[in-house]
């Protein structure tokens, strides 16, 4: 009895305390800024890639923006880029200490379903078709993926994620170069031990950061935080004491939208969809919103000019 009440204790003490290594996302440091970074190696871009967040190399020439955009800063051999370099290599060490939940095999995807976890391969390994990560419902479910090796994904492939899965709480070391093949779609932090090759109009939703290997971009999308906000949908011309309702489309990978609002008017939302109240002393300017995320903060913003109409001088004596 005495020895089966040990044995209960013990299980629930170990339930009780918290995996150090299971679910623990690695700690970026000045890194969690960067779209894309390398600590060493070169890096080019051909075509009219467009990246959100910052951008750059400590050791390697780079020869990007232009050609493409970059809606962030750019970091070359600068103080900055030094300390990138030194929290990316910690990272990459970090992963390395974390622990095995479950064996992955090669290739992987075809529509396969994953819950969090920690999934680690044998060697190099290749990912095809569509890959779902189902967080369960828990936005902050985390799945950590650690790959022996050199990833490569096939044409047109995806990480898709759903029930609450972010591409915040995703996280791929690999162990090698990574490569991601046209048309694909691909979610998560990665922190490679060797280059990175984004071809032709594939995406990476997430960051792509080297220890060391050259980055190597032609025609893509690259973003952790959300995409830019579209049209906001509204009346541009209003009057005081109006109420006016304003729209923007959902913002992809977003978790929460930020509005701002001229002066003299009232509004509160954290959704696509503002009630605005135009008192009167409210005058003419911009709306503003953009997406919010947990990876970082806000994505790049979309404003609607709107001009307040001053009532007429009848009008005005009526309301004091």
């Amino acid at each position: 009895m005495k020895t089966l009440l040990i044995n209960v204790l013990t299980i629930i003490v170990l339930f009780l305390i918290p995996n150090v290594n299971f679910g623990q996302a690695p700690d970026l440091g000045v890194a969690s800024s960067f779209a894309l970074f390398t600590a060493t190696g070169a890096f080019n871009n051909t075509g009219a890639t467009y990246v959100i967040g910052d951008v750059g190399t400590n050791a390697g020439e780079f020869n990007a923006f232009p050609p493409g955009t970059v809606d962030g800063q750019i970091h070359v051999a600068d103080g900055t880029s030094d300390l990138a370099a030194t929290d990316v290599i910690n990272a990459y060490d970090f992963m390395t200490a974390i622990t095995c939940g479950t064996s992955l095999s090669t290739p992987f995807g075809n529509g396969q379903v994953l819950s969090p976890d920690v999934y680690c391969t044998v060697a190099a390994a290749q990912l095809q078709g569509n890959l779902i990560l189902d967080g369960g419902g828990n936005p902050n479910s985390i799945f950590i993926f650690k790959i022996n090796g050199a990833l490569t994904t096939t044409g047109f492939s995806s990480v898709t994620l759903t029930n609450g899965a972010s591409l915040c709480n995703i996280y791929w070391q690999i162990g090698g170069q990574f490569d991601l093949d046209d048309g694909s779609v691909f979610r998560g932090t990665a922190i490679v031990d060797g280059a990175i090759n984004l071809l032709g109009n594939s995406s990476l939703l997430g960051r792509g950061l080297s220890r060391a290997g050259a980055i190597s971009l032609v025609n893509n999308v690259v973003r952790f935080l959300p995409a830019a906000a579209t049209t906001i949908v509204g009346a541009t011309t209003v009057c005081p004491g109006q109420t006016e309702t304003f729209t923007v489309p959902e913002i992809a990978d977003a978790e929460s939208y930020s509005w701002t609002l001229p002066s003299g008017t009232t509004g509160s939302s954290t959704t696509n969809s503002i009630d605005v109240d135009f008192s009167f002393s409210a005058t003419s300017g911009n709306i503003a919103v953009s997406g919010y995320n947990s990876c970082g903060g806000n994505g790049p913003s979309s404003t609607l000019p709107i001009t307040v109409n001053p009532l007429p001088l009848t009008s005005l004596i009526y309301h004091q």
